[in-house]
């Protein structure tokens, strides 16, 4: 395959100094992934903010909007990129005239605009301009009415997600409470819900709405479970209300005092300049050259959305006290260790040790840390193993530090000897009981046990690790050798204790906690062994045989991106002496999986998918759980990224172009690279990494 190079076309970028243009913040396409199945949120968020107010409308999806229908309404909670909705609460709906009923308001719009600081739309059915921007754990609305009479707010508490716009998820309202203070223009209180991916267990979200202007009346409506509302009418003839919401999922005192430590006496102007600034740093840590407007915006897009999720909650801990860090809403972790933190270790380390240390105090306080935690209560399922270790083992052997590691290990440790499955610890790797995902279960455990086995040798417990990574080969148990499929030979499949094979296709894809393999195939989950990568080649074949496995997957749609286990199959063609094929592939993946109109190969994944296509770009991928980032010929000429500490790793690929993108060497700060790939601390002090390219020779 040719790599298509786009040209730079109206676009001003200064490589040695910040200078665009545009701004980095204007460059993200709000629109991306917000239809279909990517499910990402079309409203403004600070990076990691707790709250991300968002329009809401009928048949919205689990983010809640859809373009092609009439909006609802504005809730102030959501999760962006996932396959499964929780939260759109505290609610509302400026209206001229007044209905309640959920169904009632729904008004065509005009004139929409979304940034990631701001988003505004006029609602065409009664003449009101509403605008939105965020603080972190709130809302600031400025409404422009018509400025007649009859002039409403809905404030609807028993209002969420997953009853209203995406029932099928099943959620429930279970009751309130709204208070009103005439004299401050102030209302509070709070609704309990339950429902949305994750625990089943009840949680709160409280709230204080107050606005700029003394409503004419409040009347509020209390119907126990089946409604919680206030009408907040506004005195005739007002044309502009600011209304700012605060919200705690922990009490009515924190989401007030959000509010008056991050919206009073601020201009709805300078809070929203004062989040525009903070996205144009955080995006502009990673600068890029010599691309066209729409690569420009798919990256920048797959960047911010690399920053959106988990929620960062840190004093707003509703169930336990604590003054270390709280970071929730993982939609999973199964997903983010692969490509977010990795990411995260390069742009912002500090954050990488503070997720860690919020899965320390989870452990320390509840005894566990499962991979999903949402609204605070850890989830009840597994869709891999106990990827939290993932997460740690690479902080670790990246050297991250400002977290304990002995305490981190504690917590590994506990997953390890404790959380596997009862067959798995007892035989060392997992047969099939009869229970769902044994193959899954199997690959997944037999990485978190390599990942253990690094934390625990860092550590000085030689005893343990060396357990540990004989567990980790283990995997070998349930590859079958003789299992065929489309003419290549070597699968995983389901192995009961006593050796018996379940047969099944390999080319087989199963669903959500089904059967054998989670939400994947066999042709996927074989090539997951990030940790022997080698031992798999031989058993397939050699290299040779397995890149021709790999090509005949890619090309046959039996090996892809729509789930993140498949992220690392195109990086092992480096393994079988084909970085030449990583770069084919990993440009065809780019290309036709992830667009602006049709958004991301399937969920964005809470960063997932978007760290991976930022990655990629760039040319250099990493081994998540290792300190090992794979080489390969970049989507874009030009890089520079902004560590934290200063430093700035430069990707550079001199005359790129469609008839000259295969690599025939990688200089290393001037040094040539004997291999394809690099270590963490080649890097970890600022690098340039130059591909020095060659014409393409004939397709293989």
């Amino acid at each position: 395959m040719r790599i298509k190079v786009l040209s730079l076309i109206g676009f001003i970028f200064c490589f040695n100094t910040l200078c665009y243009a545009v701004a980095p913040a204007d460059r993200v396409d709000m629109f991306m992934g917000v239809y279909g199945r990517s499910s990402c949120v079309i409203g403004p968020q600070l990076p990691h903010g707790s709250t991300n107010p968002s329009p809401q409308t009928p048949k919205g999806g689990h983010d809640g909007y859809d373009p092609a229908q009439p909006i609802r309404g504005f809730g102030q909670l959501h999760v962006s990129g996932t396959g499964w909705g929780r939260y759109g609460q505290v609610f509302l709906s400026p209206q001229v005239g007044f209905d309640p009923s959920e169904e009632g308001h729904d008004s065509p719009k005009s004139d929409e605009k979304a940034t990631p600081y701001y988003y505004g739309v006029t609602l065409d059915r009664y003449g009101i301009r509403t605008e939105i921007t965020p603080t972190h754990h709130c809302a600031v609305y400025r409404m422009t009415f018509p400025g007649g009479d009859d002039q409403h707010i809905l404030l609807d508490i028993a209002h969420n997600l997953t009853q209203h716009i995406v029932p099928f998820v099943g959620g429930r309202f279970q009751g309130g409470e709204i208070r009103y203070d005439a004299r401050e223009s102030l209302l509070t209180g709070f609704g309990r819900y339950y429902g949305g991916f994750g625990s089943k267990l009840p949680y709160e979200v409280y709230f204080a709405v107050k606005l700029n202007v003394a409503p004419s009346e409040v009347k509020i409506s209390d119907g126990g479970e089946k409604s919680l509302y206030a009408q907040i009418s506004l005195p005739d003839g007002v044309k502009h209300v600011r209304l700012d919401v605060g919200i705690s999922l922990k009490n009515s005192g924190n989401a007030l005092a959000f509010l008056e430590k991050e919206t009073v006496g601020r201009s709805f102007d300078a809070i929203c300049a004062d989040a525009k600034g903070i996205w144009n740093r955080t995006l502009g840590k990673i600068r890029i050259g010599g691309v066209s407007p729409e690569q420009e915006k798919l990256f920048y897009t797959s960047l911010y959305h690399s920053h959106v999720m988990p929620r960062d909650r840190t004093g707003d801990n509703p169930r336990w006290e604590s003054d270390m860090p709280h970071l929730d809403d993982h939609y999973c972790v199964w997903d983010t260790w692969r490509t977010k933190y990795p990411l995260m270790i390069l742009l912002e380390e500090s954050y990488v040790a503070r997720t860690v240390n919020s899965f320390i105090d989870r452990y320390a306080h509840n005894g566990m840390c499962q991979p999903t935690f949402t609204s605070s209560w850890d989830g009840p399922k597994k869709q891999g193993g106990d990827d939290v270790d993932n997460v740690i083992a690479d902080a670790m052997v990246k050297g991250v530090k400002g977290f304990d590691p002995l305490r981190a290990y504690e917590l590994i440790k506990y997953h390890a000897f404790s959380e596997r499955s009862g067959d798995y610890l007892r035989l060392g790797w997992q047969p099939e009981t009869g229970a769902i995902m044994s193959c899954s279960y199997e690959m997944e455990y037999a990485y978190n046990d390599f990942c253990a086995a690094e934390v625990a040798a860092m550590v000085g417990d030689a005893e343990h690790a060396e357990l540990l990574r004989k567990r980790s080969r283990n995997w070998d148990r349930i590859f079958n050798p003789e299992l065929e499929s489309r003419g290549f030979k070597g699968f995983i499949a389901p192995r009961r204790e006593n050796g018996e094979w379940i047969d099944i296709d390999p080319a087989k894809h199963y669903g959500s906690w089904l059967e054998y393999i989670y939400e994947g195939n066999s042709w996927i989950y074989t090539l997951f062994v990030p940790h022997d990568f080698e031992r798999l080649i031989s058993l397939c074949g050699g290299p040779e045989r397995m890149a021709e496995r790999l090509c005949y997957g890619f090309d046959n749609r039996l090996i892809n991106l729509t789930n993140e286990p498949g992220f690392l199959s195109p990086f092992i063609f480096h393994h079988c002496g084909r970085p030449d094929l990583t770069a084919r592939y990993v440009h065809r993946l780019r290309e036709k999986d992830f667009s602006l109109t049709r958004g991301y190969p399937d969920n964005e994944d809470s960063g997932a998918m978007g760290a991976w296509y930022v990655f990629t770009s760039m040319g250099l991928f990493p081994n998540a759980g290792q300190d090992l980032y794979y080489l390969f010929t970049p989507g874009i000429p030009e890089a520079v990224l902004t560590m934290e500490n200063g430093e700035k790793l430069v990707v550079k690929a001199p005359g790129l172009s469609a008839e000259r993108n295969e690599v025939d060497y990688i200089t290393l700060d001037g040094r040539r690279l004997e291999h394809p790939w690099l270590r963490h601390g080649d890097i970890a002090r600022g690098a340039e990494i130059v591909f020095h390219l060659k014409k393409v020779r004939p397709k293989r």
